[in-house]
């Protein structure tokens, strides 16, 4: 089964497709970047919380 597409895949899908048609392609690289930088961020700070939370959950078990 097929991931399904996020908002931000959409995003950047359509950010791509107007740089191809773009003139001047400079500020729509520079818009995908931040997007990809953001995304990045968000993705670390999931796994980050999800690693602390799974962390909770070893302790708890052993703990009983």
């Amino acid at each position: 089964m097929a991931k399904e597409q996020e908002a931000v895949d959409n995003l950047l899908d359509a950010l791509v497709w107007m740089r191809r048609k773009a003139k001047k392609h400079e500020p729509v690289d520079a818009l995908i970047v931040e997007l990809v930088k953001m995304r990045r961020k968000a993705k670390k700070k999931v796994a980050k919380k999800k690693a602390g939370k799974m962390r909770k959950m070893k302790r708890a078990k052993r703990r009983a």
